[in-house]
């Protein structure tokens, strides 16, 4: 299995050398994003290893994501940030259930959610599946499903798991380690007002299949009697 690590950079000189080395340890191969960096953020992680593409200007996280994503020549892509604060040694745990055949999609869980607005998507999300952290800048996801996706919105906040239920994936979570940030202010601006609106449609759309799914497989007179997709806590 071919693992890619996709990992968005802005303005992260002191930390994306170290945290490319370290990912290099557990996959094929490293994506670097430059989303309009102004300091050696590019070279370094050249330097250390990563494929490299720059954004001439700054287009935001989750832009960066899908460049990198098109990019990958893995069968089952990583997420990770380069401020140093996700640990590369939880990439073989996020690994292990789709090694196993277990799961599409694998959440890595923070032990903490910092912010409201992702406590209030994950509220949402919960409305048709059970979801620990829905926000998590951290997973690992087979490529085959990721293509089918059309990855709505500003952020992939509550939309990408909802993407991902809706084609029938199979979900699991396992817990990493967050650490705190070493260097600067978080780069990553927590606005989801839009994105909220974008969470709803999908909430909306993953019902729908969710039921017509139900329906094909009937037979049912008392209610939805298939088994529902279930995220597997690992």
């Amino acid at each position: 299995m071919y693992v890619s690590v996709v990992i968005p950079a802005l303005n992260e000189e002191k930390t994306v050398a170290e945290v490319v080395e370290g990912a290099l340890r557990f996959a094929d191969e490293v994506i670097v994003v430059d989303d309009g960096s102004t300091d050696r953020t590019a070279e370094l992680a050249k330097r250390a290893g990563a494929r490299v593409v720059r954004h001439r200007r700054r287009m935001g996280v989750y832009r960066a994501f899908k460049t990198g994503f098109g990019l990958a020549r893995g069968d089952v892509i990583v997420t990770m940030g380069a401020d140093g604060q996700h640990d590369p040694a939880d990439i073989p745990r996020l690994l292990e259930p789709i090694k196993a055949g277990k799961a599409d999609l694998v959440l890595g869980v923070r032990h903490e959610i910092p912010h409201f607005s992702e406590r209030f998507i994950r509220a949402l999300v919960c409305l048709v599946l059970p979801c620990s952290d829905a926000s998590t800048g951290m997973i690992a996801i087979r490529k085959a499903f990721l293509a089918q996706m059309p990855l709505r919105g500003d952020c992939p906040c509550g939309t990408l798991v909802l993407e991902a239920y809706a084609l029938g994936a199979r979900i699991a979570e396992v817990p990493i380690v967050v650490k705190p940030r070493r260097y600067g202010r978080r780069r990553v601006r927590t606005r989801h007002v839009r994105q909220t609106f974008f969470v709803l449609f999908d909430v909306g759309i993953a019902a729908v299949k969710r039921f017509c799914r139900l329906w094909r497989r009937g037979p049912f007179k008392y209610g939805l009697t298939a088994t529902p997709v279930v995220v597997e806590k690992v």
